[in-house]
């Protein structure tokens, strides 16, 4: 009995204790999503058509209008990813795109927004990065 009562608690106190810190390293975030940094996603992974309707930065949130055809977006799934690689210029820059299933049968054509934290790219000798998002015609200046 006793040797049952000493697994348990060894079993509780390594399950307590052993956690994945970037699963929890943007816990609290403010934004809908979190970045993704995935250069084989980014090359590979298809999108359903889209059209990006207003983008801006909203602290450490890139806040991003979305359209496309749909019922009313509710089964959407949309990810922003992060090229995984960094063009040295003065400020550097990083490429990402906005990928969207969309498997929505009707003929509305639907807005909507979501924002994903972008603390992922920072660039850590810097404050700043411009951020050169597809389908996107302006550079994007992210200050952090």
């Amino acid at each position: 009995m006793r040797n049952t009562f000493i697994l348990l608690i060894l079993s509780l106190v390594l399950f307590v204790s052993c956690n994945d810190s970037d699963d929890n390293e943007f816990v609290g975030s403010k934004c809908d999503q979190i970045a993704i940094i995935d250069h084989i996603k980014y090359i590979n992974k298809e999108s359903a058509v889209l059209s990006m309707e207003r983008v801006e930065i909203n602290g450490d949130c890139l806040e991003v209008v979305v359209g496309s055809g749909g019922c009313g977006g509710q089964t959407w799934v949309v990810e922003l990813v992060d090229a995984n690689r960094i063009a040295e210029s003065n400020p550097e820059q990083r490429d990402l795109r906005i990928l969207l299933k969309n498997e929505e049968l009707c003929n509305a054509f639907i807005l909507k927004t979501y924002s994903f934290d972008l603390r992922p790219i920072r660039i850590t000798n810097s404050n700043k990065v411009l951020l050169n998002l597809e389908f996107w015609d302006e550079q994007i200046l992210y200050e952090y």
